[in-house]
This record gives C-alpha cells, structure tokens and sequence, in this order.
C-alpha cells in the first residue's frame, strides 16, 4: 500500500468548539450529577426565599429575616440530602423539619446562658459526626440540626418569633420538595450523559495517543506528550471507575441494564486504555517512524468516524505494518504492540455497536430503568468519586491499637471534633466574641469528608485561598452595589450559591469563595458589614482548622504507614480474589475480599474450593483498580523531599502494584470469565500463588520489626509452562494461555514487591524441595 508522509500525519478531525465544552462539561461531572444538584439549588433556594418572605411579611417579623430563614433548609437540604428515590428524597427532606425548628428554638432560648451555648454546640458537633453510622436519616437530622442551631447563633430573635419561624422554616421546606419533585432525576438521560462523557474521557486518551506518535522525533516533544497521555489514562480510569459506581448508587435493574452497562464501560475502558498503552510503549521502545505512522492513522480513523470505524483503523494498521521492516520478525515486541492494537481496534468497534444497541432498548423513563433488584460493584462511590482513604481508614481502625476502645471511623471524628471546638471556643471569644463560631465552623469544614492529615491541609488551604479570593469580590461588590438594590443581590447570592453546591464536591475553594460572597451582601444588609470582617473570618477559620488538624495528630492517632500498609493489603487482597477467578474459584464464597488480615488467613483452608457459577472477571479486576485508587489516596505525601524520602519506595510498591493491577485487568478484557475446565497445573499454580499473596499481605500489615517469621514467595513458572503445554490442542487452549500469561506476570510484578519487603523469594525447583523435605 502506498503510504505518503502527509497521509499518515493527517491530524485528528476537530471536534466544533460547543461539542468540545460538553464533552469537558459531561467528562467532569458524569451524568451531571453536580449540574443537577447546582439547578436544584438555584430554583429551590428562591422558592424558599419567597415563602420566608411572605409569611415573616404575614406575622409582621422582619422581611429580611423571614428571607435568611427561608433560604437555610432549603440550601442545606439540597446539599446533604441526594438519593435515586424521588419519594425517599421528599420524605427525608419533610422529616428534619423537627430537628430544625427544635435547634432553632433552643438556640433562640439560650442566648442568655452563655456558658451553655457553648457546650451544646460541643455536643451538637459531635453528633454530627457521630451520626454518620447511623443512616441517612441520623445523618440528616444531626446536620440539618447544627445549621438550625447556627440560625440561633447569627440572628438576634426574640422568643416570640419561634413559631413563626417555625412556619417559615415548614414552608421552605414544602417548596423544596414541591422543587425536588418537579426536578426529579431522569435515569435514562443521566446514562445517556454518563456514557457520552465516558466517551469524552476516552476521546482525550486517544488524542493524547495520536499526539505522542506525533511528536516522537522531538525529545522535548515527547516527552511532554508522554505526560499528557499518562493524565489522561489517570483521569478515563478515574470515571470509568466513577461510573462503574454510580450504576450501583442509581439503582439500576441489575439482571439487564447495569450488567450489561457494566461489561460495556470495562469493555471500552480496556480497549481505549490499551490503545493509549500500546502508542506510548511503540515510542518508548523506539519504534520505527514508518510503525509509529501507521498507528497514528489507525487512531487518527477513530478519531475522525468514532469507534464503529475500529475494524477499518485494524484493518489500515496491519496493511501499513505489513510493508514495514519490523514486519520482518513476528516475535518482536513491536509486532506483538502492533497486533494487540488492532485487536483492541476490533474490539472497540463492538464495544460501539453495543453501546447504541442498548440505548435504544433502554427504557426511555426513570421509573422503568430504576427498579428494585440494585446492580451491586466493588466500586464504592464518596462524594461523586470513587472512595479514596475511607475504606482504607477504616480497617485501620478496626484493625489498629484503638480496636479495644470499638472506635469507628466516625466516632473517631467525632472526638476529634469535639476536643478541638472546646479548645477553639475560648480562643475565638478572646479574638472575636461576637463571631466565635467562625472557629467552630473552621473546625467542622476541616474535619468534614477528609480522613488523611493531607486530606485536612490541604482543605484548609483550599478554603483560605476560597475566603481571600471571595473576600476581595464581596467587598467590592459591597462598596459598589452595597443595599441599594435588593433584587439584584437577591439574584446574585442565588446564582451563587448554585455555584458554589456545583464545585462543593470538586473544587472546594469555588465553593468557599461563593459562600465568602453570599456573606459579605448578608452583613452588608444586617448592616454589621465592615472592611476588617473577612480578615478575621479568616484568622478564625484557619484557627479552627490547625487545630483540629493537631487534634486529630494527637488524639486516636493513627500513624501514616500502618495506613499505607493496609492499603497495600486490600489491593493484595484484590489481587488475589482475581488470580482465585482464574481458575473458577469464588474468593467471596470464602471471605470478604475486604476483610482484614483474619480473613485473609480464614479462607486459605478453602481454597479449593469453587462456586458452581463461574465468578466475574471483570468485576474482580474492576475490585483491583479500586483498591489501587485507594493506595494512591494514602500515598499522597505531604512534602515531597528531592531526594524522594519515604516516596521513594511507596512509588516502587506502587509500580508493582499497579502492574499487576493491569495485568489482570488485561486478562478480564480478554477472557470475560475462566476457563471452563482449567489443567490441575493451572488450578495448582493458582492456589500456590493465592497462598504467596496471603503471606505477603500479613507480612506487610505485620510491619518490619515485626517477629513473625518472614513471608514465603513460591514462584510458579513451571506449573504454568505445564498447564500451557496440558492444554495444547484442546478446546480450552487459548483461554488456558491468557490466563497462564496474567498469572505469570503478576508473579513476576509481585515477586520483586516481596523481595523488597524481606521476603524469601523461592523458584519452583526450592518450592518442590521445600514441600518434599516437609512431608
């Protein structure tokens, strides 16, 4: 085939400049979670602002305040309370009616008695916290609670008005369910923008592929490309990740829809994420211009007519490579790169094909794709995200020197809350008296939804920057707005807010910057408002926030490596209910893959155990990269040292890690589910390296100084180079080699861990000596 420089440097077909905004819209925010919550917001906070109005206006209270009022539940609810169940969601948000208006009340009622406000926003705090384990509807309750409590606090009321308020506060929250109701969640529209903003995130991959075959003769260039691509592979595994959870947190009929979306985002993630593999190892391993043009107009095909065109970039890429050089040697690594990228060019077209079959069999309305059997993933969702630390934290707890006290996660935070407020509370009073719960509200953003001390700093820096940057606007718009025109401050604290719930769960320091603004047109209109006010909100938040950081350091205090160490062990003990999969054996008929280290030991004397159904592969290394997820979130170092310091090696058992994570996830893309009936060899290698996995992960939850006896690593190369050659010329023969190749290199990706971590590291020769001289 003839080939032209001009032809194979054809730049990717430019998507329109409002299709780019979408796609970036839909690929940060998956089925628009956060946009929904953000319109939620802008409709219902005026809804509430206008009943507040009209009945303070009825019991001749003050319009602003039956406005300020009305506006709390209203905000608050459609921050904290989001669920699938449109009749669930107006249920809890009727239900902290009470909760409210008996904080209120009694806030109201204890204004005199300064000493006792104090400690009840003490306990108040600490229920807050605490309530987390105890369901939504505690949750709500307790939080919905402290804002009521908070009303009591910022407004001067007298007695008399509880009632009203009482009837303001129902209103507003009538008009929020009348709003939630109305814009009820859609499931079909929200899959359809979950999978056009997955696609988006895999378009980036792809083009950040095209643009490292592109600039491979440039040095600078490349490398440059290179980084670009690995932030994109991050970022489509992060939402592929996100939407593999949120089809459970939807609620999705798990017989048809959810498992079939399931198979279709593993499906097109391997695909798309081996495409951009395989460009980046072609130019790292120094391919030859003319192979690297050939991949480049592949991609380029995907790119220009999208992935129902992946057999026709297949097709291209083998023609172009056949007339090349490398061509020349079929054991080549760059033979086997450019092969596997035609296949996964293959398979990307009927991942599309797929993907538009079943939207038009999805039913087209909420109630008929939500039903009641949920579609259930090891991929567990915090905040819109896959959950990072939480997990991790809590078998830290559960497993560290605290776990005679029965400490929670929660409970823990909920202490840490409680002695940091008592400390702040006095140290506010002397700073600012009037406005002490600025300190205690630096202490419950701070502790709020963060579990690492780099969790903490880092929030309390987002909200610092979030305070200066809304500071400087509010006062702007103070000085030149300032009263004269309610309408238009009305407006803007609404579209502020909605702002501000959008980048909540985001960017934090959006949403501290709205708020910042909001208060500033708040004070200007109470007319406390006073150039110096945001300066010391400042000082008290950030006041509240280092010490609770320091509380948290040094009450219940959890060191960062045994943190570390168990997130290791959950990614070890994913990794091993997937080398378990294989071979047919279900680790969860056993044992909870998350259990702790007793779990792990429990479910080695059933390890022959095998589940008349075949177990999910996917499903199982879908468990690995989120457990990987989570390692990345307690690896995050606080300082990073030039010479690397403890990162060093938490980057090298990273890699490890990580490869074996993609490892298995290259084997669930091509088997789906184990060989029907695999060789005892394969069956054997298996377990042997099950039982290695289990060794490893007590041995480095144990810790180095540690005197238990050192783990055992048996090697399992011959048993596989045996099961391959039992399977040859049988029905099972290519299934047997995928899952013969995976299995050998996580061993060689989880040898090298064990050897840095003082493991004895035997080949299958010193296995079969071992094991003779024992018997």
């Amino acid at each position: 085939m003839p080939r032209t420089d001009t032809t194979n440097r054809t730049p990717p077909r430019r998507r329109t400049r409002s299709r780019r905004l979408a796609d970036a819209v839909l690929a940060l925010d998956p089925g628009l979670v956060k946009t929904d919550g953000a319109l939620r917001t802008l409709v219902a906070v005026p809804a509430g602002m206008a009943v507040g109005y009209a009945v303070a206006t009825a019991f001749g209270l003050p319009a602003i305040l039956g406005v300020m009022i009305g506006a709390m539940p209203a905000f608050i609810t459609c921050l904290v309370i989001v669920d699938p169940s449109t009749g669930r969601t107006a249920a809890r948000t009727g239900a902290v009616l009470v909760p409210f208006v008996v904080a209120l009340a009694g806030s109201i009622a204890l204004q005199p008695f300064r000493l006792l406000e104090l400690v009840l926003i003490v306990v108040l705090l600490f229920l807050q916290f605490a309530a987390a384990a105890w369901g939504a509807w505690a949750a709500d309750a307790a939080i919905v609670g402290f804002a009521g409590y908070l009303c009591g606090l910022l407004l001067p009321l007298p007695e008399t008005s509880v009632v009203p308020l009482g009837l303001v506060v129902a209103a507003s929250l009538a008009a929020t369910v009348l709003v939630r109701l109305v814009l009820r969640p859609d499931a079909h529209r929200a899959l359809l923008r979950t999978r056009r903003g997955f696609v988006a995130r895999g378009s980036a991959v792809l083009e950040a592929a095209a643009a490292v075959l592109a600039a491979a003769d440039d040095p600078a260039a490349r490398r440059r490309t290179l980084r670009r691509l690995r932030r994109s592979r991050d970022r489509y595994h992060e939402i592929a990740l996100t939407v593999d959870g949120m089809l459970a947190a939807s609620g999705v009929d798990a017989d048809t829809t959810a498992e079939e979306l399931h198979r279709l985002v593993f499906d097109t993630h391997f695909a798309v994420d081996e495409l951009g593999r395989g460009a980046g190892a072609l130019v790292e391993h120094g391919a030859p211009s003319d192979v690297r043009h050939a991949a480049l107009r592949a991609v380029t095909i995907v790119l220009r007519h999208g992935g129902g065109h992946g057999e026709d970039a297949a097709q291209t890429l083998l023609a172009r490579y056949g007339i090349t050089a490398s061509a020349g040697d079929p054991g080549s690594r760059t033979t086997a790169v450019v092969r596997r990228m035609a296949a996964e060019f293959t398979d990307l077209q009927g991942a599309g094909l797929r993907w538009r079959e079943l939207r038009d069999e999805l039913p087209h309305h909420g109630d008929g794709v939500a039903l009641a059997a949920p579609f259930v993933t090891p991929v567990v969702l915090a905040g819109g995200r896959p959950a990072g630390a939480v997990p991790v934290l809590a078998d830290t707890v559960a497993d560290g020197p605290w776990r005679r006290w029965r400490l929670s996660v929660s409970l823990r935070t909920a202490v840490h809350a409680a002695i940091a407020v008592a400390i702040v509370e006095p140290l506010a009073l002397l700073l600012d008296g009037p406005r002490f719960y600025w300190g205690v509200i630096g202490v419950m953003i701070v502790l709020a939804g963060t579990n690492t001390t780099h969790e903490r700093v880092r929030k309390g820096l987002h909200r610092a920057v979030g305070t200066v940057v809304g500071g400087a606007v509010g006062i702007v718009l103070v000085h030149v707005v300032g009263t004269a025109h309610p309408w238009f401050t009305l407006v803007l604290v609404c579209v502020l807010l909605a702002v501000g719930t959008y980048g909540f769960g985001g960017v934090y320091s959006v949403w501290v910057a709205c708020l910042v603004v909001v208060l500033c047109q708040v004070y200007a209109f109470s007319g406390s408002f006073t150039d110096s006010l945001i300066p010391i909100r400042l000082a008290e938040n950030l006041l509240g926030a280092a010490v609770a950081v320091l509380v948290s350091a040094v009450v219940f205090p959890i060191a960062t490596r045994a943190v570390i160490r168990r997130a290791v062990r959950r990614q070890l003990t994913a990794v091993r209910a997937f080398v378990l999969a294989l071979v047919g054996v279900d680790a969860d008929a056993e044992a909870d893959a998350t259990d702790g280290a007793g779990a792990i030991r429990a479910s080695r004397s059933a390890d022959t155990a095998t589940d008349a159904a075949a177990p999910d592969l996917r499903a199982r290394s879908r468990a690995v990269d989120a457990a990987t997820y989570q390692l990345d979130a307690v690896l995050r170092p606080m300082v990073r040292f030039p010479t690397g310091g403890p990162a060093r090696a938490d980057a090298r058992t990273r890699t490890s890690l990580q490869a074996a994570a993609t490892f298995a996830r290259e084997a669930a893309g091509r088997l789906g589910s184990p060989p029907q009936d695999p060789p005892d060899a394969l069956a054997g290698a298996a377990h042997r390296l099950a039982a290695s996995i289990a060794d490893l992960a007590d041995g480095i939850v144990a810790g180095p100084r540690s005197a238990a006896p050192a783990p055992v690593w048996a090697r399992v190369g011959d048993q596989l180079d045996t099961a391959v050659g039992a399977a040859a010329g049988g029905p099972d023969q290519q299934t047997v080699e995928v899952a013969a190749h995976a299995l050998g290199r996580i061993d060689e990706a989880l040898a090298l861990l064990a050897d840095r971590h003082r493991a004895t590291v035997l080949g299958e020769t010193a296995t079969r000596s071992a094991a003779t001289g024992a018997r």
